[in-house]
Order: structure tokens, then sequence, then C-alpha cells
């Protein structure tokens, strides 16, 4: 983004970033065996079946594990309805824990390869892409202290923080496109290089990971061949480096839905899904403004109730394109402007049965990174400002992100408040998903009360540290605590399909009717 030389951020705390992440995204383990979460086991199939039968179809796991909603059925096969990339990618991590197994299938349980296909291409990517963001955010002229509490909101406090702990392809379609853009960076100042053959094989990933990242890749592509110094041999190396991604997608889509272009989404063996993706194209109808509010302020989904600082992230997409700084190209943040339009235009399009049960609006996780970056351009222009919305938004959104994470992993879409009608009623009941508790023997509850420590002393370092007036920092903590507590207890109407779904998932899935103690535990209504 810019042409002058910047601090590099600490090895210190770079590593103290990484490692946070990768511990609070394995802490807990949101996995239930009566609910399967068909939405990552349909990935952990393909990479049983390329090992165990030597195939693409996921027959074999169906048939030994059981069935699924997110599945195709093309030829009188059962294929994963979703991009490969995950699945492929997590082949090779299954083959060498079977071979440390003895080669015993059964030695290897969903849950324990769904553990490590979770830390290493969802926990891993988010940790990645938190360190690239705080090197760029360096490269825009941040100071360390900006650069570590935009990465830290970033890494935590967005929804970054919950795909980062699930098997979806997201978070990982995020950190590739990012690192597009970090390669793309590194080739205006080094023209000799090899980046570009990095930029094609990331953006050619990304869409192997997750098919709506092409709205993300597209713009970003075309934006990189106009910007390439040595256009000519730029533009050959970054095919060559798209050649392997996009090359596996066709031959897989060819191989499995007969045609390089048909994808999973065509043969849907659910009737619901397959309805709900029949209508316009692929589940597309035309874009609606309230399924766009819905997507950004709604409460049930909506991504600036969850992470509201990001909102900063569209004004300073505007301002870069309007008045780049002395280094930046306009051209850059033009091409952020609109791969944001895109992804908004299809979010405001897509039909809201096929979001199923999220925290928040999952497909926008690809955009948070650069929305995040363009926070750090708005800081340079608006310090004061931003530094206080920020340090009182970030706290409340960590909050509002791990929380619901490791209470469960996600919501039935029947709240109108997740966050005060399920999260709280279960925090309060002493349920949580399992995780490190469980694996001593503890409670699974008795994980939050270590993590509610760390996740406020990290919020007082967000508040508290650097500059700024103490009367300021005493306002952005008062304004965090209370909005913290507003999200948490502020009720919709009550409706006994709410209590009902609540009442399902605290008996028949987290098992936890009985409060483990008084600690933990309030009177039930």
């Amino acid at each position: 983004m810019s042409d002058l030389p910047r601090a590099r951020p600490s090895s210190l705390g770079a590593w103290l970033l990484a490692g946070t992440l990768l511990v609070a995204s394995a802490w807990s383990f949101p996995y239930f065996a009566r609910l399967g979460s068909p939405n990552e086991l349909t990935r952990l199939y393909l990479a049983r079946a390329v090992v165990d039968d030597g195939a693409l179809s996921i027959d074999g796991p169906v048939a030994r594990h059981g069935r699924l909603t997110d599945m195709a059925s093309h030829d009188g096969r059962l294929y994963s309805d979703k991009a490969p990339g995950i699945g492929l990618l997590g082949a090779p991590v299954y083959a060498l824990v079977k071979a440390c197994a003895g080669w015993d299938t059964a030695a290897v349980s969903n849950e324990l390869l769904l553990r490590l296909l979770r830390l290493l291409l969802a926990g891993v990517p988010l940790a990645l892409a938190a360190l690239i963001l705080q090197r760029l955010l360096g490269r825009l002229g941040l100071g360390p202290g900006p650069r570590a509490l935009i990465a830290w909101g970033y890494g935590l406090g967005s929804l970054a923080f919950p795909y980062g702990t699930l098997l979806y392809g997201h978070q990982a379609a995020a950190a590739c496109l990012l690192g597009a853009w970090a390669a793309l960076d590194r080739q205006r100042r080094d023209p000799r290089a090899g980046w570009p053959l990095l930029v094609g094989l990331l953006l050619g990933l990304s869409m192997l990971i997750e098919y709506t990242t092409l709205l993300l890749a597209a713009p970003l592509a075309l934006h990189a061949l106009l910007a390439f110094p040595r256009r000519g041999r730029d533009t050959l190396l970054a095919l060559a480096g798209a050649v392997l991604p996009l090359g596996l997608l066709v031959a897989y889509q060819a191989a499995c839905f007969g045609a390089p272009w048909a994808t999973g989404y065509g043969a849907l063996a659910s009737p619901h899904y397959a309805e709900v993706h029949a209508r316009g194209v692929l589940g597309l109808g035309a874009p609606s403004l309230g399924r766009l509010l819905a997507a950004l302020f709604g409460t049930t989904r909506g991504l600036f109730f969850y992470a509201p600082w990001l909102a900063l992230g569209l004004a300073g997409l505007v301002l870069g394109a309007l008045r780049p700084r002395a280094g930046e190209t306009r051209a850059g943040w033009l091409a952020l402007s609109a791969r944001s339009l895109l992804y908004l235009v299809f979010a405001s399009s897509l039909e809201p049965e096929a979001w199923g049960w999220s925290l928040g609006p999952r497909h926008l996780v690809p955009l948070l990174p650069f929305w995040a970056l363009a926070v750090g351009r708005l800081w340079l222009e608006a310090a004061g400002a931003t530094r206080f919305t920020v340090r009182a938004l970030v706290p409340y959104s960590i909050a509002t992100c791990v929380l619901p994470t490791v209470v469960f992993g996600g919501f039935p879409p029947d709240f109108s408040n997740p966050l005060a009608d399920f999260v709280a009623p279960l925090v309060a009941h002493g349920c949580a998903a399992p995780g490190v508790a469980s694996a001593l023997g503890l409670d699974p509850a008795w994980g939050l009360l270590p993590l509610g420590l760390a996740l406020l002393g990290l919020g007082a370092w967000v508040i508290f540290s650097g500059g700024g007036s103490p009367g300021a920092r005493l306002l952005a903590a008062a304004l965090a605590a209370g909005l913290i507590v507003l999200a948490f207890t502020w009720t919709g109407p009550a409706e006994p399909r709410e209590q009902r779904a609540l009442e399902w998932v605290e008996r028949d899935v987290l098992q936890c009717t009985d409060p483990i103690d008084d600690a933990f535990s309030a009177p039930r209504s």
C-alpha cells in the first residue's frame, strides 16, 4: 500500500499474538455428536474418502459414519457439496495421523480428526491473517500500539475468531486473500522477485477453498495485473501460480459433477436445501436492502452487532480512495472498495435459509481483514476519534464474538437477540461446549473462568494502553461495559419457539440441565 519503509512489529509481539490466537482457537471444542456439524463434516468426509477409499465420492465415509445434510448426489454417488479445498488439504493431515495410528481407520475418530483439522486449517490461518494484517498496518504507517490493537481486535473481536475455530472455509480463504494482497505489496517494492507466483497461487487457492471468493479474487487479480511493475513477466508468473489450485478445482468438478463449471450446489441431496438453492441463481435472488441491513445491522446475524468497530473500515475505504496518502495508490483502495461492494451485493442476494446455523454473517468473513486494514487507514486521519471508538468497541466485540463461540459455536436461527436469549441463559446455567476443562476431567463451564479473566485483562489493555487522557479512557471503559451488559441482557418479545430451542440445546445437546455449582448457576425462571 505504501512505498515508504516502515518499522517491523517486534518479534515478541508477533509471537504473542499468534500463540494466543492458536491457544484461543483450540480452547473450546464446540462439536456435538447429536447435531453433527454437517458443514464441517462434509469436508472431513472428503479427506477421509481420499485417504481411505482413494476416491472423491464420500460414499465410504457416509456408510461408515452416517449421512449428512450437506451432500451432493450425482450419477448415484454422494459427494461433498462444498468447494473441495479444505477437504483436499485435510487429506494429507489425515494420512499422517492414520499412519501414526498404524493405518487403523477406526483409531482415528471424527472428533480427533476434526480437532486437528480445525487447528491447522482454521486456527493457523487465523493466526497468519492477524500477523499479515499487523505487518500491512505497519506499511500504512501506523505505530506499534495501533498495529497491535487492530490486529488483536481482528483476531478476537471479529467473526474471524469463531471461523478460526470451526472447520469452515471462510477463514482459510481470508488468509489466502490477505496473503495475496501482501505479496502484491512486496512485489511493488521488489519487482525482481517471484512474488506474482505467490499472488496467483493464493488467489487460486482461495477459490478452491470457497467458491464465493471469486467475487473478491477477481477484482484483486485485475488490480494486480494493472499494478505489476513488469506486467508481461509478472502476469505469466501469476497465471503459473494459479494453475495448480484452479486446475484441481475444475478437475474435481468435472470428475464429480460432470463438467468443469458444475458445483455440488447444483446437485444437492437434501430436498430442502435443493429447493432453497434452486431459487434464483444457485439461491441468489435480486439484491435486497432488507437482507443487506439484516446482514450488517440485525441483532440475529448482523456483522456490526457483533463487531461494530469494523464499520469504521467503510469510512477508511472511502477515505483511502478519495484522498490517498503519499506512497499509496488510489487504485489499490478502489480495488478494495469494489471487492467490498461486490460481496455486499452478494450478501444482499443470498436466501436467509442458506446461512444455516451460524454466528453472524459467515460469508462476509473473507472481507474482514481488509476492513480492519481500512480502520488503520482511518486512524492516520482521525487518530483521536478512531482511537476512542476502537478502544470502546473492540472489548465489546471480543465479548460478543468469543463467548458465543466457546459456549455453543453458533446459533439456531430462532433468536431475535442470541446473546441475551441464548448465550446468557446457557452461561448462567453453567453450560459450555467441551474444551480444555473437559479434557482435564472438569465440567466444561470451568473453562470459562480462566478464559474470562484473560479476556478481561486484554480488554483492559485495549482501553488503558497507549495515549489519550485518563477521562477518555474511563469513558471508553464505561461505554464498553455498558454495551456488553446491554447486549447480553436486552431481550426481545418472549417467543415460545425460542424457549423450546434453548431448552432442547441445554437438555439434549449440551446436557447441562443441572447447574454445576452456585458460582456458575442462576435461578431458573
